[in-house]
C-alpha cells in the first residue's frame, strides 16, 4: 500500500516542501542513477525521464528492481532511451566500463546500505559500499569525461556513532575534497532525514503490521526521528543536481530540506494505528522492543563541526563547515578498504572512527604531533 502524499503530510503534520528544479539543467543530459532499484533511485527515474534527458542509465546489483524500474520509467515516459546495468559500485573497473558506455554528464549516487544495525554487524560490507562505492563513482566519473556528481547522504552523517553514519560522513567529506580540487567533477552533497515510505522504513512495517492485526512495533519509547516526503527527497536531489549552489567558501556545500521539527515514532506509530485500522477491527496495540545496534534515540541535522545556513532557496539549507577540515586522501581511502577485506570488524570499527576524528580535528593530530 502505497500512502498519498497528502495524507503522510497529515501524518507528520507538517506541509510539504516542494522544490522547483531547473529543466533547463536537466533536458537533454545524459544521467546515470546508482541504486536505481531501491526505492530513491526508482522514484528519481521516473522524475528524471519526464525532463526527457538525452540518456538515462540504471545502475545497480538488483536485477529484478532493475527489470521494474525499468519497465515503470517505459510505460510512463515511453519516448525516453533507458538502459539497465547490472553492476556493484564497489567494482571500480566494471564502473568505469558502464560508465565509458554512457558517458553520463551527472551522476546521482543512491546506492548503499541503509540499514544501521546492519552495518554494525557487517562494517566491511559497509565501508566497501557506502564509502568506497561513492569513491568509485566519483573515481569513474572522472575517468571518463567528468561531470556532476550528487551523493545522497543522511542525517545519521552528523555526530555518527554508527558505522553507518560515519562512511556516510567520511563519504560527505571525500565529496568536499573533490569540490576543492576543481577538478572535471562538480561534486555535491544531500542529507537526507528518514524518507517517509521507502522500503525497509517503518512505515510499510508499521502499514503491514497494522493490515495483519498483529502488534506494532517500536524500539523505544523516546524515539524520534527527521521525516521527509519520497517527492521532497527527488526535489531536494534534484535542486543539487540543477542549481550551481557553493557556500561561503567557495565549495559545494551539504544540503538539506527543512524538515520542521523530529517527529516522537511512537506518536507516529499511534497516528497510522488510527488512519488505517480497518473497520470493525480492534487497533493494533503497540510493543516497545529495544534499541537495534547503532540505534540513536534521536538524530541531528549538523553537530560542532558544522554550522546550518540558509541555501538561498526556500526551504533548503546548507552546511558550512565551521574550519577547515584535512583533505581525506586517496592514501586513507585505499587503506581503509584494505582494512575492509582482511581484517576483523573490531579493528575496521576502530579505524573508520580514527579517520573520521583525524580528518574533523587536524588541529589535535597537529598539536598532539
Amino acid at each position: 500500500m502505497t500512502i498519498p502524499a497528502e495524507v503522510a503530510a497529515k501524518l507528520l503534520r507538517r506541509p510539504v516542501r516542494p522544490l522547483r528544479a531547473s529543466r533547463a539543467a536537466l533536458e537533454g543530459r545524459r544521467i546515470v542513477i546508482t541504486g536505481a532499484a531501491g526505492s530513491i533511485g526508482r522514484a528519481l527515474a521516473l522524475r528524471l525521464a519526464q525532463f526527457q534527458p538525452r540518456s538515462l542509465c540504471l545502475v545497480d546489483t538488483s536485477d529484478h528492481g532493475l527489470i521494474e524500474t525499468m519497465n515503470a520509467v517505459a510505460e510512463a515516459s515511453p519516448g525516453v532511451a533507458v538502459s539497465e546495468r547490472l553492476c556493484d559500485v564497489r567494482d571500480l573497473s566494471r564502473l568505469t566500463q558502464v560508465f565509458e558506455r554512457a558517458q553520463p554528464e551527472l551522476v546521482i549516487h543512491a546506492a548503499a546500505l541503509k540499514y544501521v544495525h546492519l552495518g554494525e554487524r557487517h562494517p566491511g560490507e559497509c565501508v566497501l559500499t557506502n564509502l568506497i562505492g561513492a569513491r568509485n563513482a566519483i573515481e569513474a566519473l572522472r575517468q571518463t569525461g567528468g561531470g556532476r556528481f550528487v551523493l545522497i547522504s543522511t542525517d545519521k552523517a552528523a555526530s555518527p556513532t554508527s558505522v553507518m553514519g560515519a562512511c556516510k560522513r567520511l563519504a560527505e567529506l571525500y565529496v568536499r575534497d573533490v569540490a576543492a580540487r576543481q577538478s572535471n567533477v562538480q561534486a555535491i552533497a544531500v542529507r537526507f532525514g528518514n524518507v517517509f515510505g521507502s522500503r525497509g522504513s517503518v512505515v510499510p512495517i508499521f502499514l503491514d503490521q497494522i493490515r495483519r492485526g498483529v502488534p506494532v512495533t517500536v524500539t523505544h519509547p523516546d524515539m524520534e526521528r527527521y521525516f521527509m516526503l519520497l517527492e521532497e527527497a527527488v526535489d531536494l536531489i534534484l535542486q543539487a543536481a540543477s542549481r550551481e549552489l557553493v557556500n561561503e567558501q567557495g565549495l559545494s556545500p551539504v544540503l538539506l530540506l527543512d524538515m520542521g521539527e523530529p517527529l516522537p515514532i511512537i506518536e507516529l506509530a499511534q497516528r497510522m494505528v488510527e488512519a488505517f485500522t480497518p473497520a470493525g477491527r480492534s487497533p493494533s496495540p503497540i510493543v516497545i522492543t529495544g534499541l537495534k545496534e547503532g540505534e540513536q534515540l534521536t538524530e541531528q541535522l549538523q553537530d560542532e563541526h558544522e554550522v546550518l545556513l540558509p541555501a538561498h532557496v526556500d526551504g533548503l539549507w546548507r552546511l558550512q563547515p565551521v574550519a577547515p577540515a584535512r583533505a581525506l586522501s586517496e592514501a586513507d581511502l585505499t587503506s581503509l578498504e584494505g582494512t575492509a577485506r582482511t581484517r576483523s570488524d573490531a579493528v575496521l570499527r576502530q579505524r573508520v572512527f580514527a579517520l573520521l576524528d583525524q580528518v574533523l580535528r587536524p588541529q589535535n593530530q597537529a598539536a598532539a604531533g
